[in-house]
C-alpha cells in the first residue's frame, strides 16, 4: 500500500478540488450520501469523456471543461426540445405550427456521390 500512496493522495487531491469536496458543507447523512453520489457522477462523466477523446495525457481541468462543453450542450438542448413539445400545442391552439427538422447533412450527401 505505501507504494500507492502517492497516486491515492493525487486522487483525493483532485477529486476535492476539481469536483467540489472542498465546499462540503453537509449536516446529515443523507446530504453527505447525497453529496458523495453526485462528484461520483461527476468524476465518472468527467472520466468517461477523456476516456472517449483520447487526450495525450490526463488533465483534470482540460477534461472537465470538455465534458462540460459535451455535456452541458446536449442538456440544454433536450431541454429545449421538451419546451418546445410543450409550446406545441399552445401555438396548435392559436392556428400555429411549430416545424423542426434536421438540416440536410452535406458531408453524408458528397458521400453517397461517391
Amino acid at each position: 500500500m505505501g507504494r500507492k500512496r502517492w497516486a491515492i493522495e493525487a486522487f483525493f487531491k483532485t477529486i476535492k478540488h476539481r469536483f467540489g469536496l472542498h465546499r462540503f458543507g453537509q449536516s446529515t447523512k443523507l446530504g453527505v450520501y447525497r453529496w458523495l453520489i453526485l462528484v461520483l457522477i461527476a468524476y465518472l462523466l468527467v472520466h468517461w469523456v477523456h476516456q472517449s477523446t483520447a487526450l495525450p495525457q490526463l488533465d483534470w481541468k482540460v477534461a472537465s471543461d470538455l465534458a462540460m462543453s459535451i455535456l452541458f450542450a446536449s442538456v440544454l438542448w433536450f431541454q429545449f426540445l421538451r419546451h418546445l413539445q410543450k409550446a406545441v400545442d399552445i401555438a396548435a391552439h392559436h392556428h400555429f405550427e411549430i416545424v423542426l427538422k434536421s438540416l440536410p447533412n452535406l458531408a453524408y450527401q458528397e458521400w453517397c456521390k461517391i
